[in-house]
């Protein structure tokens, strides 16, 4: 699913008003709305830390929201007890690890070589796709669906509508007693982007009630 395609269908549900959403703030409001999505309905994946001796940093997938479990081991006197046999070392670990900016740091450092698996919350994420001549830039959501599209199109429909809210009560408000009375639009924009947001609840929970969902 292109950013560009998502971009357009949002722009016939919510057209512009003297250019307002423009077109960073219809694309900022996809990537926003798919960002909330992956929060909200974020799935299960797998992935394996190749750990080695003196590496205690690894990088996570682009994709990585939240941990939830990593394989873990006991240490008794100097040798790591996993389910694949003994590890020879030459401490006694009691681990801990931190999380931060897509990496996580293992404390001490590793002296061991061990493929650990775990499993986390997981978003969706795009792929820039660079201009070649016949293909112009885009972002291109490999694995969001037509279902998750739709979702999606609802939280953004949300946004760009309190876009064209706030820019049409901003003109109210410049113009003072001279200006158009364009409260009875503000307000229908408003009821709007509130309805949408409701819609956009309910799909999520909806969506959550037939897929692995972690908080």
């Amino acid at each position: 699913m292109l950013l560009s395609e998502l971009v357009s269908r949002l722009e016939e549900d919510v057209p512009a008003v003297d250019s307002v959403p423009s077109t960073t703030q219809y694309e900022n409001a996809i990537m926003d709305a798919v960002q909330d999505f992956s929060e909200r309905c974020g799935l299960e994946q797998i992935g394996t830390l190749n750990v080695v001796p003196g590496t205690a940093t690894y990088s996570l997938p682009a994709d990585f929201l939240k941990l939830i479990v990593l394989e873990t081991f006991e240490s008794i006197d100097g040798v790591i007890i996993t389910a694949s046999g003994l590890i020879p070392t030459n401490v006694s670990y009691e681990e801990r690890f931190t999380l931060r900016n897509g990496q996580i740091t293992f404390y001490p450092t590793p002296t061991y070589t061990m493929a650990r698996d775990y499993r986390y919350k997981a978003g969706w994420v795009g792929t820039e796709i660079e201009a070649d001549g016949s293909i112009t830039a885009d972002v291109d959501y490999e694995t969001l669906g037509e279902r998750e599209a739709r979702i999606v199109l609802l939280k953004a429909k949300s946004i760009a509508s309190t876009k064209k809210a706030n820019a049409q009560d901003s003109i109210k408000y410049s113009f003072g007693a001279v200006s158009e009375d364009l409260g009875g639009s503000v307000d229908a924009l408003q009821k709007d982007a509130r309805i949408f947001d409701d819609e956009y609840a309910d799909a999520c929970r909806i969506y959550n009630g037939q897929h692995a969902a972690y908080a």
